[in-house]
């Protein structure tokens, strides 16, 4: 499984890096153009593109490495057992927050499917971005699921779970 997370992890911050250094790139000639005199059009629609593809890129490295934000005021002062069970219960409640977030994207997918939505400008096709974000939510989802089982199997009460304080 390591090596899964290891491939899935280098192919998200590959995906990610491209898409930003893409971004920029763009970013750059547009301004650059503008102080030369002439406009790149629909810069800021493949620069959006590219936005989707770093977001779900980093939310996918993020969640590999066990990288968002976290308060341990409260679980610091824990006995260990239950800031563990405490752990997964928070993954837990990660899973059900972007399972529904990729449940409503899919819904918002699912009803502008048969549109054709594309951007103004350069006509790039909306579809494959929300593809993307909604399979981003989803592999988070399971990211977290996995997390939480995965730490259920493997814990096992130390010494330091006996003592009372």
């Amino acid at each position: 499984m390591l090596g899964l997370e290891r491939l899935a992890r280098g192919v998200a911050l590959a995906a990610g890096s491209i898409a930003l250094l893409a971004a920029m790139a763009v970013d750059f000639i547009s301004v650059a153009g503008r102080h030369l005199g002439f406009s790149l059009l629909g810069g800021t629609e493949f620069v959006q593109v590219c936005v989707v593809v770093a977001i779900s890129s980093a939310l996918i490295v993020a969640t590999l490495r066990g990288a968002h934000a976290s308060v341990h005021i409260l679980t610091e002062r824990l006995p260990p057992a239950t800031a563990r069970f405490l752990s997964r219960c928070s993954d837990l409640l990660g899973a059900i927050l972007f399972a529904l977030l990729a449940a409503g994207s899919f819904w918002m997918l699912s009803d502008t499917w048969g549109l054709d939505e594309r951007t103004d400008i350069l006509g790039i096709p909306l579809a494959p971005a929300r593809i993307l974000w909604t399979a981003a939510l989803a592999a988070t989802a399971l990211i977290f699921v996995i997390r939480a089982l995965r730490a259920a199997k493997t814990t096992q009460p130390t010494a330091d779970d006996l003592d009372v304080r």
